[in-house]
């Protein structure tokens, strides 16, 4: 496992690829299975076909709004392989018959932002025309609704679905929304077909009690110890590993022999998502982790759907009392009540993703809940209380500071 260098294959040169046609691209896409790297790993070929079958005018875009906490692999491919980005896209726009393209990313993204248009300057862009746009900083604005909000200028909620981008997108046109890793390996993708499955790599975003974080290209199926091992080990015993931060439950440390592919994970009652990988020392109370988690999750609640602002905002509230003392056992009934309306509502993931780690929580540490419970909060001097998931946690500048390293 190393940090990513370039890319590993081009059977076919990209002029090549870009002269195939529509259904040819489609069609070899299909065959080497590429899922998208933005959360949640839906199949690249499914959603590309959904749009070029509304015909019409439609639009595709590639999206560097990259926001998860601890994540940094987008604006790693952004700057290391703009080109690759680039190219993918442009790919994308003739498969589902698009005429413009939009590259969007966060107004804060200087260096991504500067990589980007020097690889749209020199690329060819075979008819197609693509712009550069930047957008709020806000973690929502990643939603790939949210994002179309933006671009058409207002304030970026997520939609209510149906109907979706690929019938009803960017000024109602069938829409195309591609996270950037996904568009960096389709020239691999396509070049290799069917093959491409074979040592499937992804990247991710090692952070958190770890001797080396960083950006690192990881096989798909590589079990979460060997990873973490590769990468220098962890700096303690580890108590939970979030495979994909905050957008699943985490595992414990008896379970790092699970391997690292969205379908095992979500096997496990967790997710991949964008793979920002936080280890977890045992030294740590794993419900002060459970509350850093659910003070983002409220944190980042846009403010639109009441079940996610109220429900968010609840469950942050039992986790913090259940931390620092004053919980009761009808709050935790409460707890599952609220996580159990909120796996049903919202606009966009952030809803159920925030009552799934809650209520994963509750279930894999039971018994320090009940030991919470009994002692009125944390009854262990001896265990640290981190808040990893916080903007400026040590954690996040740790692997910020890491990544800005590997790019150098």
């Amino acid at each position: 496992m190393t940090a990513l260098v370039g890319h590993t294959l081009t059977a076919i040169p990209i002029a090549e690829l870009q002269s195939l046609e529509p259904e040819v691209i489609l069609t070899r896409l299909e065959a080497s299975g590429l899922r998208g790297r933005g959360g949640g790993w839906f199949p690249a070929a499914r959603k590309w076909r959904a749009v070029r079958v509304e015909g019409g005018a439609p639009v595709a875009i590639a999206n560097g709004a990259e926001g998860e906490p601890g994540s940094f692999k987008d604006r790693y491919v952004m700057q290391k392989r703009p080109a690759d980005v680039v190219a993918g896209l442009v790919l994308a726009a003739r498969a589902v018959g698009a005429r413009e393209a939009i590259v969007f990313l966060k107004a804060s993204f200087d260096a991504p932002a500067a990589a980007l248009e020097r690889a749209l300057a020199e690329a060819p862009a075979h008819g197609l025309s693509i712009r550069l746009q930047r957008g709020d900083d806000g973690y929502v604005t990643g939603e790939e609704t949210a994002l179309l909000e933006s671009l058409e200028g207002r304030r970026p909620w997520p939609r209510p679905k149906p109907p979706l981008p690929a019938a009803v997108g960017l000024a109602g046109r069938p829409t195309l929304v591609q996270n950037v890793e996904t568009l960096a390996r389709l020239p691999e993708a396509l070049a290799a077909g069917a093959g491409f499955a074979r040592g499937e790599t992804t990247l991710v975003t090692l952070w958190g009690d770890v001797r080396r974080p960083g950006v690192y290209e990881v096989a798909l199926g590589t079990p979460l110890r060997r990873l973490i091992e590769d990468a220098g080990g962890a700096s303690e015993p580890i108590g939970l590993v979030f495979p994909g931060g905050p957008a699943g439950p985490p595992l414990t440390g008896a379970d790092l022999d699970a391997p690292l592919h969205p379908d095992a994970l979500r096997e496990l009652g967790t997710s991949l998502g964008t793979g920002a990988m936080l280890v977890v020392g045992a030294s740590a109370c794993p419900l002060a982790i459970a509350d850093s988690a659910a003070r983002f999750f409220e944190r980042e609640s846009c403010g639109q759907c009441p079940p996610c602002t109220v429900g968010s905002a609840s469950l942050a509230r039992v986790l913090r009392s259940l931390e620092q003392g004053g919980v009761r056992p009808r709050d935790l009934r409460d707890l599952h009540e609220v996580a159990g309306f909120m796996t049903g509502h919202g606009y966009c993931a952030h809803c159920r993703v925030a009552a799934a780690v809650a209520t994963g929580f509750a279930a894999r540490f039971a018994d320090d809940v009940a030991e919470h419970v009994a002692a009125g909060g944390c009854a262990r001097p001896d265990l640290r209380h981190p808040n990893p998931f916080a903007p400026g946690a040590p954690e996040r500048a740790a692997v910020e500071a890491a990544v800005l390293e590997q790019l150098r």
